[in-house]
């Protein structure tokens, strides 16, 4: 079945969130990774949870409690100033390198690229611009038209209702195992790019291609 379009997880798959360590540093963090790692646990845990209970609340907002709760549990104490500038830097976070390549060896194809996030939309587009990717995507899809979060297959079903297609012809590329997994079980070809050499989920469907990175992803699509 022919591919429609791609369409790309944002946080982690496209944009670094490893970024976000410089701030942390800044701002006075004594491990700057484990502060990210945990702020980024903790976001996808609220998120999780929101959806669960059916108790939605905007990924900005769920940003900001894990912010909080982060800063709360390794001691490190911030003032609203210094709050504020760890979540600003949430959008203005690099793109991995691998990114633009594929993104415009793709695009030079003409297949049409869009992104399908648990961000709010507003500041998702924030983000692409500032990392330079801006003009790319022909469509920025956000969880807040169904107010719950992947892995729940209503936000999957916001890109085959935008794309007026299948499933099967939406290819799908995520970074996160949990996202890849659920966008596999909603019926997408998924792209795994599998970074940093995790082993694959124990749950099927599995991925129909695992990548290390964006670059082998023309190839695929």
């Amino acid at each position: 079945m022919a591919t429609r379009a791609v369409v790309f997880d944002l946080y982690g798959t496209v944009l670094r969130l490893e970024g976000l360590q410089d701030a942390a540093a800044v701002a006075g963090a004594a491990d700057p990774a484990a502060f990210v790692a945990t702020w980024r646990r903790k976001q996808l845990e609220y998120a999780f949870l929101s959806s669960l209970a059916n108790a939605y609340r905007n990924f900005d907002e769920l940003t900001g409690l894990a912010l909080e709760h982060t800063c709360a549990q390794l001691g490190l104490r911030l003032d609203a100033i210094g709050k504020a500038r760890l979540f600003e830097a949430a959008s203005s976070l690099p793109a991995h390198a691998d990114a633009l390549p594929a993104l415009q060896a793709l695009q030079a194809r003409n297949v049409p690229l869009a992104v399908l996030t648990n961000g709010v939309q507003a500041s998702a587009q924030r983000a692409i611009a500032n990392a330079g990717l801006g003009g790319l995507f022909s469509a920025v899809l956000s969880v807040e038209t169904v107010r719950a979060y992947k892995p729940d297959p209503r936000v999957y079903g916001i890109a085959t209702t935008h794309f007026d297609c299948a499933p099967l012809e939406i290819a799908f590329v995520s970074s996160n195992p949990w996202d890849a997994w659920g966008a596999a079980h909603f019926g997408f070809r998924v792209l795994w790019c599998n970074r940093t050499g995790a082993p694959p989920e124990l749950l099927t469907p599995a991925p129909e291609v695992t990548m290390t990175s964006l670059a082998e992803l023309p190839a695929h699509v």
